[in-house]
């Protein structure tokens, strides 16, 4: 990853939950992969999901699955929103993003909400 300090490559970025503008570099994919392997680590069915229709946060093993030989179609339990669908297709799994929904890793030792 590398980041540019051309003014041109520079913006002002806000993002939820903080209300301090601040500067942001435009970079490559590559730059949240490692992260994103953060995220993904571990136990999965312990990975917190928050959905975007109603704000309902859960562990993932918790959510209601719609599930058929060709997709896993993620819903929330309580306001039914899709928050996405996970195909297996013959080129291997492919994640459809729905809708906007939250990820986020358990708190270490801690109890997350069950979903509603």
């Amino acid at each position: 990853m590398t980041m540019s300090d051309d003014p041109a490559d520079l913006t002002r970025a806000i993002h939820p939950g903080r209300d301090d503008p601040h500067t942001a570099h435009i970079v490559d994919g590559n730059a949240v992969v490692g992260v994103l392997q953060d995220l993904l680590a571990g136990d999965l069915s312990m990975l917190i999901v928050e959905c975007g229709g109603c704000h309902t946060a859960a562990p993932l093993a918790e959510w209601r699955v719609e599930a058929d030989r060709d997709a896993f179609i993620v819903r929330c339990r309580s306001c039914t929103h899709t928050l996405w669908t996970l195909m297996r297709g013959d080129g291997g799994p492919s994640l459809l993003i729905a809708g906007s929904c939250g990820l986020r890793r358990a708190p270490e030792g801690g109890e997350p909400s069950p979903a509603g």
